[in-house]
């Protein structure tokens, strides 16, 4: 019988000593993160393509008529050459029109900052 309780004594003090090893091996470490604010920031607008087929019969300066421009959007570029103001637009589209095919790119601008593009195909 004494040697029966020696061995549950062991045996017991070794689980005893098994449970506090692992108990200190599994201790973490807790590391606070503090993330940066979060920066809110406006979605850029998405650039949309517009593309009108013009008719051999059009004329030239009848062209920038069919680019739809509302109230608030002016041209910025014709063919990605930068023009100042409705006049030259004008001018420009209307020389690349007149009796040539291919296309005119036409980059149109809003108050708000939205661009389109507007892709003319010349027959």
């Amino acid at each position: 019988m004494m040697l029966f309780r020696s061995l549950t004594i062991g045996l017991l003090g070794a689980c005893v000593l098994l449970l506090l090893r692992l108990d200190l091996r599994s201790r973490h470490h807790v590391v606070e993160v503090i993330a940066p604010p979060a920066i809110e920031v406006a979605p850029r607008p998405v650039a949309t393509a517009t593309i009108v087929d013009v008719a051999a019969g059009i004329r030239g300066d009848a062209v920038l008529g069919l680019t739809a421009l509302q109230s608030d959007e002016h041209v910025v570029s014709v063919d990605d050459r930068p023009v100042q103001g409705m006049l030259a637009a004008a001018a420009a589209i209307g020389t690349r029109a007149d009796g040539t095919r291919g296309f005119i790119d036409i980059e149109i601008a809003s108050g708000s900052g939205f661009r389109r593009r507007v892709l003319m195909l010349l027959h």
